[in-house]
């Protein structure tokens, strides 16, 4: 319901044309093979993956095509995904249709459009977390290691970030890669000895799981 009106509101503008509709990632990038876009509008959950993850298969296949996360969480976590994932643009579904034609338009001429509030909290998160980040990791890898090292499991990672299990797997499989480790124990010991992250809290009634 919600690609159905997106698409008739675009409509109305005369310099777009909506080539298609898709629910699934694997079906969007399926019809961004067969009939090419300039600009894609991606939603960050789908049923089977992330807007952002499907955003950087889309930019490895399809290297002209935009994409613009369009999103019902205000969050500079899934700002700073995004930016890492190469989208050109972040759409908050509580705005109104005039900031999702602005990022639209801004895409398709090569321009990015990120919301003032959200752009300003994340930088000021980012910086802070780059300043102890010696390894090159993003925000959301950070994210990532600070559960691990408190013992969270994979698919308690996916559920608390609001991301797929695939998802949390790549990051990890980053995560070991920039801290030269061999495994994720390896990994958070690097991290901690690096003051990359903090000693862990171990979350309420939890015990370390395999993931």
């Amino acid at each position: 319901m919600f690609a159905e009106a997106v698409a008739q509101a675009l409509e109305a503008f005369p310099e777009f044309t909506v080539v298609g509709m898709a629910t699934t990632a694997e079906e969007g990038r399926r019809m961004l093979a067969e009939r090419g876009a300039d600009v894609v509008l991606m939603d960050y959950r789908l049923p089977d993956g992330t807007g952002t993850h499907t955003a950087q298969l889309m930019s490895t296949d399809h290297p002209a095509t935009k994409v613009v996360i369009v999103t019902a969480t205000d969050d500079d976590i899934l700002l700073a995904e995004a930016i890492d994932a190469g989208c050109s643009g972040f759409v908050v579904k509580t705005r109104g249709l005039r900031e999702l034609v602005t990022a639209t338009r801004a895409a398709a001429a090569g321009d990015a459009v990120i919301p003032p509030p959200l752009l300003r909290h994340m930088v000021s998160r980012i910086s802070g977390a780059a300043a102890h980040a010696p390894f090159g990791l993003t925000a959301r890898e950070i994210e990532v290691l600070r559960l691990l090292s408190g013992g969270t499991a994979t698919r308690d990672i996916a559920a608390r970030l609001g991301i797929s299990v695939h998802t949390v797997r790549n990051h990890v499989q980053n995560i070991i890669r920039k801290c030269d480790a061999h495994s994720k124990l390896e990994a958070v010991s690097t991290a901690l000895r690096e003051g990359v992250i903090r000693t862990p809290t171990r979350p309420p009634s939890q015990v370390p799981g395999k993931g």
